[in-house]
């Protein structure tokens, strides 16, 4: 019997959290059963729980990883000369959710995880460790956009996951079958309103 090696599994494991992740995305996460999982993955129930315990495993690891191409991208650009603005920031946060390594299937599954974390302790967790380094990144930016201080500077990182958010919202819900209004377009809408 030929030995089954670490990419092997490493592989499987990969494509089971592939097809349940489109699963999550087209059904969400309380009408999908680990059978529809199983028929996405084209493998047996035995299979599926070899490498995970069931549905709630699935959910926790593809949250788990869900904000690290984001969180990779945006360290990148902290880094770039010229550094991009708040707005650039902005688009690259919803580029990197919507295209590192996904599918279209990304802002439902998103969107299914951020409202799972009220009714579940452990993606709560994982999403406020995951909030707390977007913070401190993006207080990052701030200091260099405007020269503030670390006090200043963590108020205006906060701002800016607010407008992400809303925009994710906006672009991947209000506007889905149209044009997404663009984060520059969104903030000069601001001037002259917010002080």
């Amino acid at each position: 019997m030929p030995q089954v090696t670490p990419e092997y599994l490493a592989e499987r494991r990969s494509s089971i959290l592939a097809a349940a992740r489109r699963c999550f995305a087209a059904r969400g996460f309380h009408t999908t059963s680990m059978p529809d999982i199983c028929a996405e993955a084209g493998m047996s129930a035995g299979g599926v729980y070899r490498y995970f315990d069931g549905k709630d495993e699935l959910i926790r690891e593809l949250a788990e990883t869900a904000m690290a191409p984001v969180l990779r991208a945006l360290r990148e650009a902290a880094d770039a000369d010229p550094i991009p603005g708040p707005a650039e920031v902005i688009d690259l946060i919803h580029r990197t959710l919507l295209t590192d390594g996904a599918s279209t299937a990304t802002a439902p599954f998103m969107l299914q995880v951020w409202a799972e974390v009220v009714h579940n302790p452990g993606l709560r967790e994982s999403q406020r460790r995951h909030t707390a380094e977007l913070l401190d990144i993006l207080s990052a930016f701030a200091r260099r956009w405007a020269d503030l201080d670390e006090e200043s500077a963590r108020p205006a990182a906060r701002a800016l996951i607010a407008m992400s958010l809303g925009t994710f919202l906006m672009q991947n819900v209000i506007e889905m079958d149209g044009e997404p209004t663009s984060a520059s377009t969104l903030l000069k809408s601001l001037n002259g309103i917010v002080c």
